[in-house]
């Protein structure tokens, strides 16, 4: 992992979200947000990725982000704590975007546990559908 690159801050559930995401969302600003975290993560594998539980890249142009917290809180630190008991990681903790990916695909994805994780997600229709393609 670079030492010049700076880790960009993630909530462990969103390696999932940006695994199925299909340019559906909040709102136009929250889709094209999501749009530039997915391209930049896919342009730079290395990235490395800090795995914090709490407001995010991603949650910048979330309508649901009240200055700097999840008005569904409770129910977003479940899947992060979901994401981070299965894949063996902990909150804080910074390693490659690829690696991370590696870890949510072998640990939930591949396991079919991913309703398991989101289980009231309101895009979890949209993930299943997304993977039975």
């Amino acid at each position: 992992m670079s030492g010049a690159q700076k880790p960009l801050s993630l909530r462990p559930h969103h390696g999932l979200c940006i695994r199925y995401f299909a340019g559906k969302g909040y709102s136009e600003a929250f889709v094209q947000n999501m749009r530039q975290v997915i391209a930049r993560l896919q342009d730079a594998p290395e990235q490395p990725v800090r795995l914090r539980a709490e407001v995010d890249a991603v949650c910048t142009a979330c309508p649901h982000n009240l200055q700097g917290a999840c008005e569904t809180a409770e129910k977003v630190a479940r899947y992060d704590a979901a994401c981070l008991t299965l894949c063996g990681l902990q909150n804080g903790q910074v390693l490659p975007w690829s690696a991370f990916a590696g870890r949510v695909h072998q640990n939930i994805i591949a396991p079919g546990r991913l309703a398991e994780v989101c289980r009231g997600c309101r895009w979890l229709s949209v993930c299943l559908a997304e993977q039975a393609e």
